[in-house]
């Protein structure tokens, strides 16, 4: 087997016999399982591989059951559902075996090039590490106390805080730093090191939301929150919501061609798009009577909690300007709806496709549309079927856009 690593390098590893399951750490060693197993399947030192090489290959190898992966529990970002997921086993593994990373934005990592401003630090400046330049860190984070010594400075590649270059003052630094500060630091290291192309797949079973999580998830530090200082002006409740948009689609829906379109405020769990996101809002064509049903007028939903959710992941921002936005492009798909096609919805989907190819692979898209996988689709879908669900998406936009 030959995967692709970050940064272009190609390693084939050795897996005849299929190596058993292990744990990824040892009590001593973050991470010293996989070091192990890495030194039977590989046919150089593990130790030169880059930090980010290295955890690529634990996620990798976590993917193919070589290293042991423990379920962890998230609630969906859309519907609050609690879902259980193993991040490694729902990790597109395409990407890496055939050689397509090259994104600019998934698979790039920090610039090391440059300095990094910490606030009450100054500009940070770290270094690349291999795999056995990053061991005592590894050891020290696997020992009850985690104690920030000149070493595990180096290990961490901390080579500058302000005017400090010697390890020792940077150490005696971050010994002193506030946890805001400390935190700052272990976001720039995730960062050098975990391409953000490592992630699993996890879809919501109960509203179709894509979750990405981190994959391997455990790394040396837990992720933080953003903790930016945000504004103090509060969310609009649903009912100041409601009573905006509808002052804003009065006009709007007035000058719409064609027969009536009514506004639906949504309070409850957003709906969403193939590709798993959910929506700010929502077109539905009219609908003439039959015998069965009544007509219906064409609808234009908004759905409240997409709306909340921007505002709390990035801070306050211009609702007025976005509500008014969301109801012209709703109102672009009725228009198109009115003539029979939609170059809107069309964008839309091809959108969709391009992200299933960057996040899947395009040469995993054009397998499954082949139909490629039919021979082995049970152990297949068994295993992946949380990540391929994107992919067969992909493919069945791809044939409606040759028609």
């Amino acid at each position: 087997m030959k995967f692709e690593l970050p940064g272009g390098r190609v390693v084939r590893l050795r897996t005849k016999p299929k190596p058993k399951p292990r744990k990824a750490s040892t009590p001593s060693d973050l991470f010293g399982g996989a070091r192990a197993l890495f030194a039977e399947i590989l046919d150089f030192d593990p130790g030169t591989l880059s930090l980010a090489e290295f955890h690529a290959l634990r996620a990798i190898a976590t993917h193919e059951r070589w290293l042991e992966e423990e379920e962890i529990e998230i609630e969906c970002r859309n519907c609050d559902a609690p879902m259980r997921v193993r991040p490694c086993a729902a990790m597109p593994i395409a990407p890496f075996s055939d050689a397509e990373l090259d994104d600019e934005e998934l698979d790039a990592t920090l610039d090391l090039e440059a300095a990094h401003d910490v606030p009450k630090l100054g500009a940070v400046r770290l270094a690349p590490r291999t795999a056995a330049e990053a061991a005592p860190l590894h050891r020290a984070l696997a020992r009850a106390t985690f104690d920030v010594t000149a070493e595990v400075v180096r290990a961490m590649g901390v080579v500058a805080i302000g005017e400090k270059r010697d390890p020792r003052a940077i150490a005696r630094v971050l010994q002193r730093c506030d946890d805001r500060a400390f935190a700052a630091i272990e976001r720039l290291f995730l960062d050098a090191h975990y391409p953000p192309r490592l992630f699993g797949l996890a879809v919501c079973e109960s509203c179709g939301t894509r979750n990405d999580v981190d994959a391997p998830y455990d790394r040396e530090f837990a992720p933080a929150e953003d903790d930016a200082p945000r504004a103090d002006e509060p969310l609009p409740t649903f009912d100041a919501f409601d009573a905006l948009a509808k002052r804003i689609a009065e006009p709007l829906l007035a000058e719409a061609p064609g027969p009536p379109v009514q506004l639906v405020i949504e309070g409850g769990v957003p709906a969403c798009d193939d590709g798993g996101e959910p929506l700010l809002g929502s077109y539905v064509p009219a609908q003439e009577a039959d015998a069965r049903n009544p007509a219906n007028p064409g609808e234009i939903t908004l759905y409240y909690r997409t709306f909340a959710a921007m505002w709390k992941e990035d801070g306050p921002y211009d609702l007025e300007a976005e509500v008014t936005e969301t109801i012209e492009h709703e109102l672009e798909h009725h228009a198109a709806s009115l003539v029979g096609h939609d170059p809107k919805d069309e964008e839309e989907r091809d959108e969709i496709a391009r992200e299933a190819r960057r996040v899947i692979g395009r040469k995993a898209v054009v397998r499954a549309s082949a139909g490629a996988f039919a021979g082995d689709l049970r152990e297949f879908w068994r295993r992946t079927w949380i990540v391929w669900i994107l992919v067969l998406i992909a493919a069945a936009i791809a044939v409606m856009a040759q028609k």
